[in-house]
């Protein structure tokens, strides 16, 4: 029976995204309300959960930082993702380095910054507490805290869209999700294989650099060169928790694939800002991860589970 996709492209979350189903003969019909439902979810996430939205969900929590504020569960799950994200990377990953960005100059939506210098950041600290109340549909910051789900938030809602799809579209054949680069995969592609995700080279978007095949979970890229800012375009968005300013060292890009989007997204952001000589032992201790490492001016490294001892041989003498 013939098989092919249909796609639905769109802007949402700051961002170019995307939804693909896979379609086995003449059943648009599904097809588009499986398109339709995941666009909406899309659409609902973005109004809870984005900080550049004054009457988001997360726009009222960090307004009213050390308060209980009521919450649409999109939220609360989104806090508990972005929590079980920050033990899993061991605080690489930290929601609240909101103030940390903004200090660096990223304190719009991308596509308005104007160059500025980064202001002075006192006070601020990693790991801020983030209290979830299930029965009181609530969560609230410690005072002073304010938490940012830009990258996390795609992989979340991506996730959430894909769910939604398959409740429109209980036996759909394959669908893929792609929010801005971070991708939730579900089923096979238009040929029945798995979906195989193109890992271009930084700055090169023709040049391929790995192949990945997935038929679920989640995939996602993070990198230093995409959004850069400020004076000369010398900063960027990935903010070390350590020293509350943009990183100094990691890969040029990294692209992760997770059981599902929002863990991808987490550790990509992680990895991203991780010395590259560590990497290898960082994934080591996480097997279930797949990483497409680009680091600076030097050999692309596909690193999994079972490619470790063969990814620490190639990568003797990078910096640590």
């Amino acid at each position: 029976m013939r098989r092919r996709l249909e796609q639905l492209s769109f802007k949402a979350m700051g961002t170019a995204c995307s939804i693909t189903v896979t379609v086995v003969g003449d059943d648009v019909w599904s097809a588009e309300r499986a398109l339709a439902a995941a666009r909406a979810e899309v659409a609902a996430c973005e109004r809870v959960l984005s900080r550049f939205l004054p009457g988001s969900d997360l726009s009222r929590l960090n307004a009213a930082a050390g308060a209980w504020i009521e919450a649409d569960p999109r939220l609360l799950d989104a806090l508990d993702a972005a929590l079980d994200a920050r033990a899993e990377t061991g605080g690489r990953f930290d929601p609240t380095v909101l103030p940390a960005l903004v200090a660096a100059g990223y304190d719009r939506s991308y596509e308005q910054l104007r160059p500025r210098l980064p202001t002075p950041l006192a006070g601020w600290r990693a790991g801020a507490a983030i209290e979830i109340d299930r029965l009181g549909s609530r969560a609230r910051l410690e005072p002073g805290a304010a938490v940012d789900l830009g990258g996390i938030g795609k992989g979340f809602s991506a996730t959430r869209a894909l769910a939604a799809m398959r409740r429109a579209w209980p036996l759909v054949p394959g669908a893929l999700v792609d929010l801005g680069g971070d991708l939730a995969i579900r089923g096979s592609a238009a040929d029945g294989e798995p979906w195989r995700i193109a890992v271009a080279q930084p700055n090169r978007p023709d040049e391929r650099v790995a192949l990945l095949e997935r038929s679920s979970g989640g995939v996602a890229t993070s990198g230093r060169d995409g959004r850069r800012f400020g004076p000369g375009r010398r900063y960027h968005h990935l903010i070390d928790p350590t020293t509350g300013a943009p990183a100094a060292d990691g890969p040029i890009a990294v692209t992760v694939a997770a059981g599902d989007a929002a863990s991808a997204e987490a550790h990509a952001t992680a990895l991203a800002i991780t010395p590259v000589g560590r990497i290898p032992a960082y994934l080591a201790a996480r097997p279930w991860l797949t990483a497409v490492v680009v680091p600076p001016g030097g050999a692309v490294y596909r690193i999994d589970a079972g490619l470790l001892d063969a990814a620490r041989t190639l990568m003797r003498g990078v910096p640590a």
